[in-house]
């Protein structure tokens, strides 16, 4: 069975209205396909999920709150890699993206909890099994956003639309579009009332970070929080020093690395410290006023985030991680500030009324 845009169906007893879909294909698993609607109910929007080829059937809705740490009470039942065959209708994924999920169920059997980790970000749901029979089709009502499907084969008949597209990407990611939502770490903080200066740390190759300190007393948390909003959620990992509140955060996005701590015996005030990840890739300077703990897990977190792929961006300039020894970070992101950057993206978008929907940045 295959829903197009617009399909009236009753879910439960709960009417909805398919407003998009994504088919994947799992190339762990014989590349094989499934499908999943998004659903426009009056009770908010889910997500159905038909794979028919294992005959399993499912609703899901975001679970933003969740903090990254699976309780006992869930079991691992699926994990693999589910790459974008086509989309059509309000969604927001192109053919040939891709994340790896892990799906877990409750004793019962009947529960389920998704993990979905993106190349910008990871994404929770909750959501339970139900049967085919309980999906039952009520009729069709053309949908305003149309039934436009992206395909592999359509793609290159696309091009011309695309270039556009991507004029239009390339001018919001500078801010000439939409200034209330600005994904620069330090334009922000350089605008935001709520920070001060305090200093400026020169690097190797010319770069440098600076460092700012947040004008009232306040945990490291609330300063992430608002960072996070500040820059419309636009990041690809949140990550705090031991999981405990009021800890070191690291902030990573596409272009900066940010450090967000206290100065060492000074626990009511805050500094932010942040620079292109290039300054962090050819320099290894501790941060300002760091402790020595604060600015090993810095080290280390960069050398387990950042790295990896900057040593690709920057390939052929000296980087003093070629030798490093640090301790590899394995939770990177995952965790309640990642939920939460995802959920602050989604009402960005959502404010912007953008002809894209979704969940996430792949849904």
């Amino acid at each position: 069975m295959f829903y197009r845009v617009g399909t009236l169906l009753n879910i439960k007893g709960q009417p909805g209205k398919v407003i998009g879909y994504i088919q994947y294909e799992n190339p762990e698993d014989s590349n094989k396909p499934w499908t999943e609607y998004r659903i426009k109910t009056s009770e908010g929007e889910v997500w159905l999920s038909c794979d028919e080829i294992y005959d399993e059937y499912s609703v899901s809705w975001p679970a933003n709150h969740v903090n990254g740490r699976i309780g006992p009470e869930w079991h691992k039942a699926d994990e693999g890699q589910q790459v974008v065959r086509c989309a059509g209708g309000d969604v927001d994924v192109d053919p040939g993206e891709s994340a790896h999920f892990v799906e877990y169920e409750d004793a019962s059997e009947e529960h389920t909890l998704s993990v979905e980790v993106w190349e910008d970000g990871s994404e929770f749901s909750r959501g339970e099994y139900i049967e085919k029979s309980d999906i039952v089709e009520t009729g069709y009502e053309k949908h305003p956003a149309g039934n436009r499907i992206w395909t592999n084969r359509s793609w290159l008949a696309a091009v011309g639309i695309l270039c556009v597209f991507y004029f239009v990407a390339f001018v919001e990611s500078h801010g000439f579009l939409h200034p209330g939502v600005n994904k620069n770490i330090s334009k922000y903080l350089e605008s935001s009332e709520s920070y001060v200066f305090e200093t400026s740390l020169s690097g190797n190759e010319n770069q440098k970070a600076t460092v700012y300190a947040y004008h009232t007393p306040a945990t490291t948390d609330d300063v992430a929080r608002d960072i996070i909003q500040g820059i419309g959620g636009y990041t690809e990992s949140v990550t705090q020093k031991d999981d405990k509140t009021n800890q070191e955060i690291a902030i990573l996005t596409s272009q900066e690395y940010c450090l967000v701590y206290h100065p060492e015996n000074e626990e009511q005030k805050v500094y932010v410290q942040v620079s292109d990840r290039k300054y962090n890739y050819t320099s290894d300077n501790a941060p300002y006023r760091s402790s020595r703990s604060g600015t090993l897990w810095y080290r280390n977190h960069y050398y387990s985030s950042g790295y990896p792929s900057d040593s690709a961006s920057y390939k052929g300039t000296p980087s003093p991680y070629v030798m490093y020894h640090g301790t590899i970070i394995h939770d990177i992101g995952n965790g309640y500030f990642d939920s939460y950057s995802s959920s602050i993206r989604q009402s960005s978008i959502n404010s912007r009324q953008s002809s894209s929907g979704g969940l996430s940045s792949g849904k």
